[in-house]
């Protein structure tokens, strides 16, 4: 111990360690400033070291993030600026609709009320049996299918004092009828001598004592009896659509069809007689899987097809395709 003691406390011993702890201190002063200039020499390191943390915690974000909540407000906006524009384009489009048939309205030679007083007036004169004797009357003084309207007129009210039993057989409201004739023949540029074959087909149809129609076996019954059944040809039938329409006979919202312009909106025109036939016989605006009223979409039409037609959603005639059901008003067709 005492030896320990004179070791540790020799004078030259403590000049030893003296000279090492200065030499380690030494050093280690100089290693701290070579770095501190190496630092200063190259600061972009700690500029990348910095940026390199900020990207890893970047894509850490990215990786937990939700596209649809980060783009909720777009989606939002998105789907509201949709709505508007469906909203605003059927407007458009119902407003096209809309004034297309106050158009119609407007140059309707006859008010609905006024088709309906017609008919009614002269339901109990102008029956089945009355229409069969004015055709056999017509087709017998007009040979060749051509009459004026005055000549046509007297036959008509000739065959209708011979069925009224006291001779005074007339056509109530008749000047209705005068208005639309006379409308017309004006409307297309001629006089009231023009031939009236369109009203003379109608009845053709209408009757069944005529030789003028066509008669073949109905092939669905043929096995079971020999009833034949009258057929106007496509042609015809639509003939007395577009003269029902020129008469204004048919409701104007049957009339109105799509035009191909469907950009910004859909536009509407009015049909005519062959489109209304061929949309009728199609199944156009019925049931789902509704094949039409016909059996055939072109060809031939039976009388019971040719009512069918009359009574479709898409002619409507006098308005017969509405029907009253529970209360409601629909269409025949539907």
């Amino acid at each position: 111990m005492v030896q320990n003691q004179t070791l540790i406390t020799s004078p030259q011993t403590l000049s030893v360690v003296q000279s090492s702890f200065s030499s380690i201190s030494a050093t280690s002063t100089t290693s701290h400033q070579a770095q501190s200039a190496t630092d200063a020499n190259n600061p972009s390191d700690g500029k990348e070291n910095s940026s390199n943390n900020k990207s890893n915690s970047d894509n850490k974000k990215k990786d937990d993030s939700n596209i649809f909540l980060d783009n909720l407000g777009k989606i939002f906006l998105s789907s509201i600026g949709i709505v508007l524009v469906m909203l605003l384009r059927s407007t458009r489009s119902n407003n096209s609709r809309s004034g297309l048939r106050d158009d119609m309205e407007a140059n309707c030679l006859l008010d609905p009320l006024e088709i309906d007083d017609l008919r009614m007036a002269n339901s109990q004169v102008l029956t089945k049996e009355v229409w069969d004797k004015i055709v056999v009357e017509v087709d017998g003084e007009f040979p060749m299918g051509e009459a004026t309207y005055l000549q046509f007129m007297k036959v008509v009210l000739r065959v209708l004092r011979e069925s009224d039993g006291d001779g005074v057989g007339t056509i109530q409201l008749g000047h209705l009828v005068d208005r639309v004739v006379i409308a017309e023949l004006e409307r297309r540029g001629s006089t009231v001598a023009e031939r009236v074959d369109a009203l003379y087909n109608v009845m053709l149809l209408r009757s069944s004592s005529t030789s003028s129609m066509t008669t073949i076996s109905n092939d669905s019954n043929a096995s079971n009896n020999n009833e034949q059944q009258l057929l106007a040809s496509g042609d015809q039938v639509s003939q007395m659509i577009q003269h029902l329409q020129n008469t204004c006979q048919l409701v104007p919202d049957a009339q109105i069809v799509e035009t191909n312009s469907k950009i910004p909106y859909q536009t509407y025109r009015v049909g005519d007689g062959a489109e209304l036939t061929k949309r009728a016989r199609e199944g156009y605006g019925g049931k789902k899987g509704n094949e039409g009223v016909t059996r055939e979409k072109e060809g031939d039409v039976s009388l019971d097809e040719f009512y069918a037609i009359l009574k479709s959603r898409t002619v409507c005639a006098w308005g017969e395709c509405y029907v009253k059901k529970k209360g409601a008003m629909t269409t025949s067709d539907w």
